[in-house]
C-alpha cells in the first residue's frame, strides 16, 4: 500500500531558512494536495540575540516573539490556495517539533537548516539535526 504526504509540518523561528522550508513545503503540498501546519515555537529561555528582542512591558512574551517571526516568513501563504493552519507552542524546539508531529499524525516535516559550522554544530548541536534523528516521520531539511 503506498502512502501518500496528506499533512505536513513547517517549523519557523522568523530566518531565511525557514522561509525557504516553507516555500519548499508550499510547492510540496501543492503537487500532493496536502494541508501545511506551521508550527512556531517558542523557547522557554526568552529571546535570542539577532533574532528577536525581548516582548515589551505588558506583552504576552509567547504572542508577541511569535508574531514578530511569522511577519518574517508568511509572505508565500498569501500566494496560495494550500491549506494551512499555524500553531504557536512554548519549549524547547527539537521537542516540541517531534512531539507535535507524533500528536498530529503528520507525514513529513520540512525544516530549514541554519547552516551552523563545524564547532558551533559540535557544540550546541542544531534543532534540524536533532529533528533529523527523533522525528516519527520523514524529515526534509532545506538549505
Amino acid at each position: 500500500m503506498q502512502k501518500f504526504i496528506k499533512k505536513i509540518l513547517v517549523p519557523v523561528d522568523g530566518s531565511d531558512s525557514s522561509k525557504k522550508a516553507l516555500e519548499q513545503a508550499i510547492a510540496v503540498a501543492e503537487a500532493a494536495n496536502a494541508t501545511i501546519t506551521v508550527l512556531e515555537v517558542v523557547e522557554d529561555f526568552g529571546p535570542l540575540p539577532g533574532y528577536y528582542e525581548a516582548a515589551p512591558k505588558g506583552e504576552d512574551r509567547v504572542k508577541w516573539i511569535s508574531e514578530q517571526r511569522f511577519e518574517k516568513v508568511h509572505p508565500p501563504l498569501d500566494n496560495t490556495k494550500v491549506k494551512w493552519d499555524r500553531k504557536i507552542v512554548e519549549g524547547y524546539p527539537a521537542y516540541e517539533i517531534c512531539k507535535v508531529a507524533q500528536e498530529g499524525s503528520y507525514d513529513l516535516i520540512i525544516i530549514g537548516s541554519r547552516g551552523l559550522n563545524a564547532v558551533t554544530r559540535f557544540l550546541i548541536g542544531s534543532v534540524s539535526d536533532r529533528v533529523v534523528h527523533h522525528a516519527p516521520c520523514t524529515v526534509a531539511v532545506v538549505r
